[in-house]
């Protein structure tokens, strides 16, 4: 029943199976056969990751790895009671603050199918196909393409191409 935890490097990946091989470079570097993940979600680690290894007590060569744990190397970059936090390799973050009931997404680009929301704050450019609402507000707003507008108000200057 000894060493069921173990601690090695992941040494080979297997991306579509879902699995990888550790090198344990306390026992000479012997290579593990291949494990699942115990995760529930797809985060492949890469080569020379550090993990944790649980091993089944009645068995050398079945286990599981458990992931990639907090060390001197790999801090949290936001912590706190209730907080979530997730980096990805390429840097990308997502931050959920339970008490704010605030999720912030910060990476390079963002790609909805579908949304729907009460509010919706956007610094920066939409870009949408299409775009159903009750009221947009915006300091400016331009469309290329045409736009179906029921019961406008305009105050200020309107210009364009506007039918009888």
């Amino acid at each position: 029943m000894e060493d069921i935890i173990r601690i090695g490097k992941i040494s080979t990946v297997n991306y579509a199976a879902g699995t990888a091989s550790v090198i344990y470079t306390d026992r000479n570097n012997e290579v593990s056969p291949s494990f699942p993940f115990f995760s529930l979600v797809y985060e492949m680690p890469k080569v020379d990751d550090t993990v944790v290894v649980i091993m089944l007590p009645n068995s050398t060569t079945k286990g599981f790895i458990l992931g990639v744990p907090f060390s001197g190397k790999k801090i949290p970059a936001e912590n706190g009671q209730g907080i979530f936090y997730k980096e990805f390799q390429d840097g990308t973050s997502i931050l959920y603050n339970p008490k704010t009931k605030n999720m912030e997404v910060s990476t390079k680009k963002i790609t909805l199918k579908s949304v729907a929301a009460d509010s919706l704050t956007v610094k920066g450019e939409i870009k949408a196909k299409t775009i159903t609402a009750e009221k947009i507000t915006a300091d400016d707003l331009e469309v290329s393409g045409t736009a179906k507008i029921k019961n406008l108000e305009v105050s200020g200057t309107a210009t364009g191409h506007f039918p009888d």
